[in-house]
C-alpha cells in the first residue's frame, strides 16, 4: 500500500483543472512561461478608477411626445425592412425615477442605440400607453435588443405598460450580455454594466449617483441626463459587437485546427 500524501508532501508543478499553477511556472520553457504570464495578465479584471472615460458623441435624437416617438420607430422600421436578410441589434436600455421613499417610478426613458453613431432618446413617462410602432420595433423577429441584465428593463416595461408584450420580448429578442461574455471569454461572473465595460472594452463608464438617480421624469432632461443615459445605450451595442467578433474569431480559429480523425 502505498504511503499517504500530506499535503505538504504533493508536488508543486501540477495542473488544476487544466490549468498550470503558479508555483510550476518556473518549470516551463520561457516562451511557454511568457505565454502563461500574458494570458493570466489579460484575463484580470482591470482597476476601474484607471481606465479612460466613455461617452456617446454621436447623433442623438430625443423625442418627447407620442406622434415624435411613433414616428422615429416607424423610420427605424423602415429601414430595417429594406434588409430582409440582416439581424439588428439595438442597444437597449431604460431610466426611472427612485425614491427612497416610493422606491422604483415609472418608466421615464428608453435609450436605443441604433449603430455606434447613432442613439435615440424617447421620454415616456408621460404616455398614457406606448405607441405601436415602439411595440412593433421592440418585438421585431429581426431585431435583438442587447445589454446587460437586459431582461429585468423589459419586465419593467411591461409591468408600466400592459400592453407590451414583455414575455414574448424576453424569450425571442434578448440578448444579455453577461452571459453571452461568460460563454465566449470562458468567465463565470455576474456582470454590471460598468464592470463588463472595463472588462471588455477597457473603458469607464459614468456611474454618477447625481445622474443616475436623478428626476428621469422632468421635463426636459439636462444635457448631462442625455448624455449619460445615450452612453449606457451606446456602450451596450459595443459590448455586444465587440464580444461577437470575438466569437466569430474563435470559430475562425476552430476551423483553422486540423482535425485528426480526418488524416
Amino acid at each position: 500500500m502505498s504511503p499517504t500524501i500530506g499535503a505538504k508532501d504533493k508536488p508543486k508543478d501540477q495542473v488544476i483543472e487544466g490549468r498550470v499553477t503558479r508555483s510550476s511556472i518556473r518549470h516551463l520553457p520561457d516562451n511557454l512561461k511568457k505565454e502563461f504570464l500574458k494570458e493570466e495578465e489579460v484575463d484580470k479584471d482591470p482597476i476601474i478608477e484607471d481606465l479612460p472615460p466613455i461617452l456617446f458623441t454621436g447623433k442623438l435624437y430625443y423625442v418627447t411626445d407620442f406622434e415624435g416617438c411613433a414616428m422615429l420607430c416607424d423610420q427605424i422600421i423602415e429601414r430595417i425592412e429594406k434588409h430582409p436578410d440582416v439581424i439588428v441589434p439595438i442597444g437597449f436600455d431604460l431610466e426611472w425615477p427612485f425614491s427612497f421613499q416610493t422606491g422604483s417610478g415609472k418608466t421615464a426613458l428608453a435609450q436605443l442605440c441604433v449603430s455606434e453613431n447613432t442613439c435615440h432618446l424617447l421620454h415616456i413617462h408621460g404616455l398614457d400607453k406606448l405607441p405601436k410602432g415602439l411595440i412593433v420595433l421592440l418585438s421585431h423577429p429581426r431585431v435583438k435588443l442587447v445589454g446587460v441584465n437586459i431582461k429585468n428593463d423589459i419586465w419593467k416595461l411591461g409591468r408600466d405598460f400592459k400592453e407590451f408584450p414583455s414575455k414574448q420580448v424576453v424569450d425571442n429578442n434578448c440578448i444579455d450580455c453577461g452571459p453571452f461574455a461568460n460563454e465566449i471569454y470562458k468567465r463565470s461572473c455576474r456582470w454590471s454594466l460598468e464592470r463588463l465595460t472595463a472588462y471588455i472594452l477597457k473603458k469607464k463608464i459614468s456611474k454618477d449617483d447625481k445622474v443616475r438617480k436623478s428626476k428621469w421624469h422632468i421635463l426636459p432632461l439636462s444635457e448631462e441626463q442625455k448624455t449619460y443615459a445615450a452612453t449606457d445605450a451606446y456602450v451596450s451595442l459595443l459590448l455586444y459587437l465587440t464580444i461577437q467578433k470575438k466569437a466569430r474569431e474563435l470559430t475562425l480559429e476552430k476551423e483553422k485546427i486540423p482535425n485528426p480523425q480526418e488524416n
